[in-house]
């Protein structure tokens, strides 16, 4: 009928640790598996990429091929910097082709449902709903021409 009042201590409640009754209460230590973890995804990025450059026939000269000079944390240069912005302009071109791609039938899909809508609605509205899809197209079309301005100003802006 009535309930209890429990007191708990606030930073129990803040750590989540009233929840557990009975149990016993973890230890605080270092969780190796986070600590291997944390400790791989840097190495992940900056080891060299050795196949990336070697054709086929070298695949076995793979001894011969050197690790690019480490950058001083502190140091970052402009041909580093160049090359960091470089590999980031590309990475949304396949997204910008998939798109530019698809956007011819899903604007002919939707072109044809606003014909068949005039049956229905106002053609006034049906037309200006046709504009509207056939200058989003157009804009799909001449994205990566707009993309390519703006690399270009990217570029000019930092100076490669």
């Amino acid at each position: 009928m009535f309930r209890r009042t429990e007191t708990i201590k606030f930073s129990e409640f803040m750590s989540g640790e009233y929840k557990k009754k009975g149990k016993v209460k973890e230890t605080k230590g270092v969780n190796k598996k986070a600590l291997i973890t944390g400790s791989l995804i840097p190495l992940a990025f900056t080891t060299p990429k050795v196949f990336a450059a070697e054709s086929i026939n070298q695949c076995g000269n793979v001894l011969a091929v050197s690790a690019p000079q480490a950058i001083p944390a502190n140091a970052i240069t402009d041909k580093a910097m160049g090359e960091l912005i470089s590999a980031m302009a590309h990475i949304f071109d396949p997204l910008i082709d998939i798109v530019v791609t698809i956007s011819f039938p899903v604007a002919s899909a939707m072109i044809v449902f606003k014909l068949f809508m005039m049956f229905f609605k106002d053609q006034g509205e049906i037309w200006e709903s046709i504009g509207k899809i056939s200058l989003v197209y157009v804009l799909i079309q001449m994205s990566p021409i707009f993309i390519k301005i703006l690399k270009q100003l990217g570029m000019l802006a930092v100076g490669i």
